[in-house]
């Protein structure tokens, strides 16, 4: 079973991805958390909150690595879905497809900060068996937020940080925001 958790930055993913993966761990389920190794933040995953929980940091088509984790475990999360490649969407969409008895909890945005598509997150919420879209509040207006507003200028769709990069907007406000750059650039 694959369930995809998916929103913008500061929304609560990682937050719920370790919620479920505590209750499969006291449900004495063998669990195992990947992240991939594009995210070197920290050596764990960890909240914007602060919580922490252990996990196996792959490079994001190592799907070697991945299948042994997955052998290894009835429970198997993942963290910042979007960096992953095909490589590990092609994996989980083979087990998902199979009938696996195997649980996959995969979190991540599910929009770039220019409100694209982001990597595989949208192919998984395509064959997931459940997905929870999780909001946070723009940090304008206080109305349910849709993007990750980058606040410095990018080059590339990935760009790795946290409220020193980036803020919680409604589409109203990041259209806003745009248009306050444009006059001040």
């Amino acid at each position: 079973m694959l369930e995809v958790i998916t929103g913008g930055m500061f929304a609560g993913k990682t937050d719920e991805l370790i919620r479920r993966l505590e209750r499969h761990s006291i449900a004495k389920r063998r669990v195992a958390l990947v992240r991939p190794d594009l995210d070197t933040r920290t050596s764990k995953v960890r909240t914007h909150n602060g919580k922490e929980f252990d996990s196996i940091t792959v490079d994001s088509n190592d799907t070697a690595t991945i299948a042994q984790i997955i052998e290894a475990n009835e429970v198997i999360g993942f963290d910042e879905g979007e960096f992953f490649g095909e490589a590990v969407y092609q994996l989980l969409k083979a087990y998902e497809q199979n009938g696996t008895d195997k649980i996959f909890i995969v979190g991540g945005l599910d929009m770039d900060s220019e409100g694209e598509p982001f990597g595989i997150m949208p192919r998984l919420m395509a064959i997931a068996s459940e997905i929870t879209k999780l909001h946070a509040v723009c940090e304008n207006c206080f109305q349910p937020a849709n993007i990750s507003y980058s606040l410095v200028e990018k080059k590339t769709q990935v760009l790795v940080g946290g409220k020193d990069k980036y803020k919680a907007l409604c589409w109203k406000c990041a259209a806003a925001e745009k248009v306050k750059q444009a006059q001040n650039g």
